[in-house]
């Protein structure tokens, strides 16, 4: 099985029937096809006018999305905006809120973006965040048991799960971790730089045992670092590339956002006809 086949049995197992209908344009006799050949949903999702279709929303249809699934939404904005590197000598990349940069690396984020098993990571993590999870576990110490509140989105909170689970459960904390990080660095770096600050990093680090190097700089590079460590302790089923150099999904995660979330002009570009 090549990895389009794998990455297509995914995205199939993450898709309800309604999503199938809706990618074969109500057309109830191919959500069948789609099933037994999944790839094809990766086909149809690179056809601009599909995931349009998908992203669009209109007034006179309030509650579309209600019947979609988070993942077909955000994997048919993976890939209008993959798609859309293809070509470009440069991408805006984010240099303070609302403002813009161009980088002249449009065809490395391009050949990132491109690569089945990279749309399939942003994809899952993206809808992995629609419902934001939290509780309480019961730790018991020196003093006896007690209650300690965890927060996907608070991340020295989650890190200190490390201490509180046995060690077979530590890997997928640890890619939790990683994926709030470029969530956060990705979709909501003024979020994380209000939550972040130095008392915030140093409970981090202490909570993971890591010496971020970054720790004193810019909070999304500190981030970046903390992705790329976490996801390096999970061990099998993260792609190689994210796991080594987390940058490339975070400026992604980027781009989606600017685009599809909060939408943001280039300013760095003059106005037509200046």
């Amino acid at each position: 099985m090549d990895e389009r086949e794998t990455v297509g049995r995914r995205y199939s197992e993450h898709l309800t029937d309604h999503d199938l209908l809706t990618l074969a344009g109500g057309r109830a006799d191919q959500v069948a096809v789609l099933r037994r050949e999944p790839t094809l949903v990766l086909d149809l999702l690179d056809r601009p006018g599909v995931a349009d279709a998908v992203m669009a929303a209109r007034c006179a249809e309030a509650g579309r999305f209600s019947y979609l699934s988070p993942f077909l939404v955000f994997a048919a904005a993976v890939h209008r905006v993959s798609n859309a590197l293809v070509g470009s000598s440069y991408v805006t990349d984010r240099a303070g809120p609302r403002f813009r940069v161009p980088v002249f690396d449009g065809p490395v984020l391009a050949a990132f973006a491109t690569q089945p098993a990279h749309r399939l990571f942003l994809a899952e993590l993206l809808a992995s965040y629609a419902r934001i999870a939290s509780g309480v576990v019961w730790r018991r110490d020196e003093h006896g048991w007690r209650r300690q509140r965890w927060d996907e989105l608070d991340l020295p909170r989650l890190a200190a799960l490390l201490g509180a689970v046995p060690t077979r459960e530590q890997p997928g904390i640890w890619r939790r971790i990683g994926d709030g990080a470029l969530f956060l660095a990705g979709v909501f770096p003024e979020y994380a730089r209000r939550s972040l600050g130095l008392v915030e990093v140093a409970r981090l680090q202490r909570a993971t045992g890591l010496r971020l190097a970054t720790a004193e700089g810019d909070v999304c590079d500190l981030l970046e670092e903390l992705a790329a460590a976490a996801y390096e302790r999970v061990g099998a089923g993260m792609p190689r590339t994210v796991a080594e150099a987390p940058r490339s999904a975070r400026r992604m995660l980027t781009l989606v956002a600017d685009r599809y979330l909060f939408p943001v002009a280039a300013d760095w570009l003059p106005a037509p006809g200046t």
